[in-house]
């Protein structure tokens, strides 16, 4: 249970990042706690806050969540947290405790610099990156779903499924929805047999015998691999031939399936 606290303190750090808000959200719980004038709001904005962090950081509890709706998306129980209705009203409530303006402005002048110094500035280039399509998604997405539409077209190919990086995946479902993938947004939460592809194609360097085994036990008639891999020659023992170049990827069609006329 310790490693599991410990677990979802990780969360909360990796949640607020290097920002100061969790020290800021705590100082106004205190205030809020203690300060006369907010005995109206107190069950609104203190009781609900607490007993939301008693449930999140709770070994027991957490435990139940995690199985729920997975480890790996367990920081959105932070969302349960009202942190910045909680420091708005705690700002209101300290410049309510002074009846001079001079007071006031100050206060609230210093109020905005704790909330804006605490946080990080977004707009950097390692947030942010000038938009490459209408679709503001990777160009390589586009040309991959592009690529094994047109193919399957030929191939009379109503359903075409394919399986590719967890990176690319999450792009191509919002590009074609005609296009099935092996794995969705749970992708290690599926079937045993594509989790073990998710986990084979995401890999260093996938072994061809054994991708090749798992794609065709998900019915995979498509691969799309970034093409630094070099598997061509691989792929190609196995019955897997390249129908196009798309961008840094290269689609592969299973001729060695039903699927693919053999």
């Amino acid at each position: 249970m310790q490693l599991l606290f410990a677990e979802v303190l990780e969360y909360f750090k990796s949640y607020f990042a290097d920002s100061l808000y969790p020290l800021l959200f705590f100082l106004c719980l205190v205030l809020i706690a203690f300060h006369p004038g907010a005995k109206k709001e107190r069950p609104a904005l203190l009781w609900p806050n607490l007993l939301f962090l008693a449930v999140i950081f709770c070994p027991f509890t957490a435990y139940v969540v995690m199985k729920m709706i997975g480890e790996l998306v367990y920081w959105r129980m932070f969302w349960l947290l009202t942190i910045p209705i909680t420091l708005a009203y705690a700002a209101v409530l300290l410049l309510e405790s002074f009846s001079r303006k001079k007071a006031r402005a100050l206060l609230a002048a210093a109020c905005a610099a704790a909330i804006v110094c605490s946080g990080q500035f977004l707009f950097t280039e390692d947030y942010f990156s000038s938009r490459l399509n209408y679709f503001k998604i990777p160009t390589d997405a586009i040309y991959v779903s592009e690529t094994i539409s047109a193919h399957a077209k030929e191939q009379e190919i109503e359903n075409p499924k394919a399986a590719t990086t967890a990176f690319l995946s999450i792009y191509i479902r919002q590009y074609d929805a005609g296009i099935r993938l092996a794995y969705g947004r749970n992708m290690v939460k599926g079937d045993v047999s594509e989790s073990k592809l998710y986990q084979e194609i995401n890999s260093a360097q996938p072994d061809a015998e054994r991708l090749t085994k798992l794609a065709r036990k998900a019915e995979c008639e498509y691969l799309a691999l970034p093409a630094s891999l070099e598997m061509d020659d691989a792929l190609a023992e196995y019955n897997f031939e390249i129908v196009g170049i798309a961008g840094e990827y290269t689609v592969y069609f299973d001729v060695g399936t039903e699927s693919g006329n053999d």
